[in-house]
């Protein structure tokens, strides 16, 4: 039998990066439970831990002129606001550089003489990330400049006069601009889509960046600074996902189905190398060392958990520099994915990584739902995954219309009003695994995946006998309303304003809309966008009276009273508020048609008086 605890147990290292001397890599590991900095010689051997203490590290960084420091990242209990603070490679120095614990803290980057850095902050109006410098040796952070939204600084020119630094609308949408260091003037290099910025060329004339400016697919770019142009590097029919570029070497990653293709590239011609020999899975956090004749990354796979690898700069193969053991566990057993397609209601072909149990023809299955949205199901190490697949359940894992990876024009397939569209896709992804033998079916996700989750069972309840939603959104207006401050601009960007009442509705009142899930176009009720009515009647009168809705799915039973709240047997108890009120959400079980008048309080017997007999309003 199958121990979970094992599974869960299993160490994983993440984010390498070379101190100046390139004698040490400094990376993330949980190999104490909690994520925290360590560093291994550059050649392999035993990792030494850098940071202590029960609160975890996020990030690592090292300084390009002393070996000796070290910048790492650190919140309290996951509250993502983070500390920066200064530690030695060899763990015994660490100073906080800064301490407000209300206040988000992005690290950027270094400053070339090491003494400085630079990171953006939303301390002024916890909404707005603004630029900051400041030195190792104590001196008071300078705010450079004040700028608007979300903002992260990611790299610092040759001569440490300016600062390159993303602006971020959205997930998928943003600015690429250069902040002058001295008087905070901004430069807008590029605007409108995806900037990930990787590193400089030729003095600082050329910065290489990973954009789908103008484009469908992110693709390498070198960016000329002294005459604008843009010359590609690589494919233009994937995403390049990250660049790496120091000196005469250059690296970047392609996404071909989710798994990473790691290749080569020279930063002065543009022409492109041979390509890295890697198991099925994904690379990231790809740095050359300072003097660019090997390159660490972070790789993971269905088959390989979360480790820091290392190459030779131009060869064609990798190994791994940290342990990544699985005690008790045999590697060699763990399923890998295949991909497969699963045809939605309007001909989409849905991609599906199918992860199925060995020896096994009809089982069980899972149906796990990625978050974001704007993110993609791919073949990295999961757990809970192999844990289910020891037990004989599959795991089908789609990455329905809105995912990452196949194009801006396939992420967008879920904007706004389109939202439906994408729950749409998880019944036929149901259908389909009906139809290649999976069976029963539960569906599972975390965060927006657990939304689409509480949306499937909703919409489709008839698809699935179980669903577990982890930390997911019930309703996304009160998401909305008691998200973090910076986080509310991206989302009503990528999915639309709430149009909210003053006041909070009473009990015959019912929310406006939603931010791209409003009672208008919501999945329990409307159905994908084919299968709606059309004509003056389309979510009309009609709606109203009660005339049944397309796509409502087997009928909902009456509710009855359980205590003080109204639930309906059988159906999620969410967004249920206590005295007896409706429910203010969720988004996916409300609005016009079966959920919403499900939920509505029942007709109580009138007093002479004009007051129910139980005597509330």
């Amino acid at each position: 039998m199958a121990d979970l605890r094992r599974y869960l147990q299993i160490p994983t290292s993440a984010g390498p990066v070379y101190t100046a001397d390139g004698g040490r890599v400094v990376f993330t590991s949980d190999l104490t439970g909690v994520a925290q900095a360590w560093s291994v010689p550059a050649g392999g051997g035993w990792p030494t831990q850098v940071s202590g203490g029960t609160q975890r590290i996020q990030r690592v960084e090292a300084s390009p002129a002393d070996p000796a420091v070290v910048v790492v990242g650190r919140d309290a209990g996951g509250d993502e606001r983070t500390q920066l603070h200064r530690v030695a490679p060899d763990g015994t120095v660490e100073q906080p550089l800064t301490a407000d614990p209300a206040t988000i803290h992005r690290f950027g980057a270094f400053v070339p003489d090491g003494a400085h850095l630079v990171y953006t902050a939303n301390d002024r109006d916890g909404v707005d990330f603004d630029l900051y410098e400041r030195g190792l040796a104590g001196n008071a952070a300078r705010r450079v400049a004040r700028l608007s939204g979300s903002q992260q600084a990611t790299h610092v020119t040759p001569d440490g006069a300016g600062a390159v630094v993303v602006h971020a609308r959205s997930s998928m949408d943003g600015d690429l601009t250069l902040v002058d260091l001295s008087f905070g003037a901004v430069r807008v290099l590029a605007s409108g889509g995806r900037y990930r910025p990787a590193g400089w060329a030729g003095g600082g004339r050329f910065l290489f960046v990973a954009a789908d400016r103008d484009h469908d697919h992110l693709g390498a770019w070198r960016l000329d600074l002294l005459d604008g142009v843009w010359e590609r590097v690589g494919p233009g029919d994937a995403d390049v996902e990250e660049v790496a570029v120091r000196h005469g070497a250059g690296a970047f990653t392609v996404n071909v189905d989710g798994r990473s293709r790691l290749c080569w590239f020279d930063p002065a011609t543009l022409e492109v190398g041979p390509t890295m020999g890697l198991p099925a899975g994904v690379a990231s956090d790809l740095r050359l060392s300072p003097d660019a004749t090997r390159l660490a990354f972070t790789f993971s796979g269905a088959r390989h958990p979360s480790a820091v690898w290392h190459a030779s700069v131009g060869g064609c193969d990798a190994r791994p520099l940290t342990p990544a053991a699985a005690p008790g566990l045999d590697p060699a057993a763990f399923v890998e994915p295949t991909v497969a397609t699963a045809p939605s209601f309007d001909g989409l072909a849905v991609p599906v990584l199918v992860y199925r149990p060995a020896g096994v023809d009809r089982c069980p299955a899972v149906v796990s739902v990625h978050g974001g949205p704007e993110s993609q199901e791919r073949p990295v190490f999961k757990p809970i995954y192999q844990f289910l697949l020891a037990r004989g359940v599959a795991v089908l894992a789609p990455n329905v219309r809105g995912s990452t990876g196949y194009g801006r024009r396939y992420a967008s397939l879920d904007d706004r009003d389109r939202r439906p569209d994408a729950v749409a896709d998880l019944d036929a992804v149901a259908r389909w695994a009906g139809v290649l033998g999976f069976g029963p079916l539960a569906v599972m996700g975390a965060s927006y995946g657990g939304f689409m989750t509480l949306s499937a069972l909703v919409a489709h309840p008839e698809r699935f006998a179980a669903g577990v939603s982890i930390v997911g959104m019930a309703n996304l207006v009160t998401f909305l309303e008691r998200t973090g401050a910076h986080r509310r601009a991206p989302a009503v960007a990528a999915g639309g304003r709430v149009r909210q009442p003053a006041h909070r509705p009473r009990a015959a009142r019912r929310p406006v809309a939603d931010l791209a899930c409003g009672p208008d176009h919501h999945p329990a009720v409307r159905g994908p966008r084919s299968e709606r009515p059309t004509g003056p009647d389309r979510g009309g009168r009609a709606d109203r009276r009660g005339a049944a809705p397309a796509r409502t799915g087997r009928a909902l039973p009456p509710i009855r009273r359980r205590g003080s709240r109204h639930h309906a047997p059988g159906q999620p108890r969410l967004g249920l508020h206590g005295g007896g009120r409706l429910p203010v959400g969720p988004p996916a079980l409300t609005g016009r048609g079966g959920w919403w008048r499900c939920c509505r309080r029942p007709a109580a017997p009138r007093s002479r008086r004009g007051r129910s007999s139980s005597g509330s309003r």
